[in-house]
């Protein structure tokens, strides 16, 4: 009887020694493949032809999965990998309204092969509108067309223009998402086709919500500027004012840089790379030619003899009649002409000035020096002075510095406490005394012969103007003024450049 027991004992023992040393069978199924069924027969393990391979666990399998980091911004979300990208926290901005970061992917040499920016700014649509003409977009077949193809990036459908900058490749993605009243745009600059840009740009999730919003029509649906004739007194002084409407309304996206000037009955107006001829009917300017295309010059001037002069930083100094080109000059910079045509001031920004005289088909060029001025922001040169309009040497502001032909300073004019002005974009005599165009300040500024401010006249009492810039003004042939200014239309549908004539009596 204990015999028997003793070898019961003993084959439990032993069965339970095989169950455990039998292998285990695996919890989840292949990622490829079918499942293997349990009703199968065994395989031998001995057989190297039917059993399943192992990995050699030395072996690598794989790269690892990329680390990840998320960086939270207002109005977007990016999912990027830390050991391809860095970012400088100075270049990081979010706040209500805007988030904008760079990133780069670094070379190893204080440079980058990759140059990232992601903006979105709350705004109204201005900014879009502007960079769809920038780089090339027609905003008609964009809008009302839907022409052009649209990419999806970080939930937002996108325009892509391709190009380069400054001799590199440069790709960039933006759109207007106007129901948020958000602008998205996207700069990649370097080497455009490098995977991670991809992958860095699978991680952008845009942020914005629906308030609604209703961006302000586009310029082909809104109400162009008018206005009435105007006229007002101030000191003694009237100043009349009748608007020149052009035949078909000018938009631009430029504040500042039109010019204007008035040669025999030619009407010369340089606005958005362009210059353009017009001719007067009645107080109407009706187009007559596009005279030039990218035409890269700063001013137009003329002379008393129906010559147009157009001059630029970098570029010659041509000389026109007629519509055509007649003679050029190099070596000039912003040119202000005598009205006599025999001579010239070539400035830029310093006081440090050329006198261009000119004589028999050539120009000799004489230095001159303004001391008393630190910057020039403006020049203009009369029957009798050499206006020069800028930011005094010795820090008391903008002023008007009044010079003879041979550079010696006459008078200094100011506002009414002598001291700092706006910005004088025009100036000139008028019956017993001087008129200067103030454009940061809008308004007209008078003083007397001997230099004592007589008073101002706000651009509201003549213009029906909400903030315009005076760009430029011209004399016309019957001792009008010519001014051109560029204004933000009541219905916010653009901004549109606008001309005036003044007459000014005593």
């Amino acid at each position: 009887m204990k015999k028997l027991i003793s070898l019961l004992v003993i084959m439990c023992m032993l069965a339970a020694l095989a169950a455990c040393g039998e292998k285990p069978q695996p919890t989840t199924q292949p990622t490829e493949g079918k499942a293997p069924s349990t009703s199968e027969a065994p395989q031998d393990p001995t057989d190297e032809t039917t059993a399943p391979s192992q990995p050699d666990p030395t072996e690598t399998t794989g790269a690892p999965e990329p680390v990840t980091e998320t960086l939270e911004a207002q109005l977007w979300t990016l999912e990027y990998d830390p050991a391809v990208w860095t970012i400088d926290e100075d270049y990081f901005n979010d706040m209500e309204g805007w988030s904008q970061v760079f990133m780069i992917i670094p070379d190893g040499d204080d440079g980058y092969l990759v140059n990232v920016e992601i903006d979105v700014s709350i705004e109204g649509p201005a900014s879009f509108r502007s960079r769809l003409e920038s780089l090339g977009f027609d905003a008609y077949r964009y809008a009302v067309e839907q022409s052009y193809e649209l990419t999806p990036v970080g939930g937002v459908d996108c325009l892509v223009h391709e190009g380069e900058y400054w001799g590199e490749a440069c790709v960039r993605y933006f759109e207007r998402v106007e129901e948020a009243s958000a602008t998205v745009y996207i700069e990649i600059c370097g080497d455009v086709e490098d995977p991670q840009v991809a992958r860095l740009l699978e991680g952008l999730t845009f942020r914005l919500e629906d308030i609604g919003n209703q961006d302000a029509p586009w310029p082909w649906e809104g109400v162009p500027f008018m206005s009435e004739d105007r006229s007002f007194t101030m000191g003694g002084i009237t100043v009349d004012s009748w608007w020149a409407p052009f035949d078909e309304p000018i938009t631009t996206f430029e504040t500042f840089d039109h010019s204007v000037t008035m040669a025999g009955d030619r009407v010369y107006v340089l606005t958005d790379g362009e210059l353009r001829e017009y001719r007067f009917q009645g107080d109407a300017l009706i187009w007559q030619d596009t005279v030039m295309e990218d035409a890269w010059i700063d001013a137009l001037q003329s002379t008393a003899d129906g010559r147009m002069w157009s001059s630029g930083f970098g570029e010659d100094l041509d000389v026109w009649q007629d519509g055509q080109v007649i003679a050029s000059y190099q070596g000039c910079d912003n040119v202000s002409m005598h009205p006599s045509g025999d001579w010239g001031i070539s400035w830029f920004s310093g006081p440090d000035v050329q006198k261009v005289v000119f004589s028999d088909g050539s120009a000799n060029f004489i230095s001159m020096c303004f001391p008393q001025v630190s910057v020039i922001s403006h020049l203009i040169v009369d029957e009798d002075y050499i206006y020069v309009c800028g930011y005094a040497a010795d820090d008391s502001g903008h002023k008007v510095f009044l010079y003879d032909e041979d550079g010696f300073l006459l008078d200094v004019l100011g506002d009414e406490n002598g001291e700092s002005l706006g910005s004088i974009t025009f100036m000139g005599q008028i019956p017993g005394g001087f008129m200067g165009i103030d454009s940061n300040l809008q308004e007209l500024v008078f003083w007397a012969e001997d230099g004592t401010h007589l008073g101002t006249i706000d651009h509201d009492q003549l213009f029906e103007t909400d903030y315009p810039w005076i760009c430029d003004a011209t004399w016309m042939d019957d001792g009008r003024i010519l001014l051109i200014m560029t204004d933000e239309r009541p219905d916010q549908s653009a901004t549109e450049l606008v001309a005036f004539m003044l007459s000014v009596s005593k």
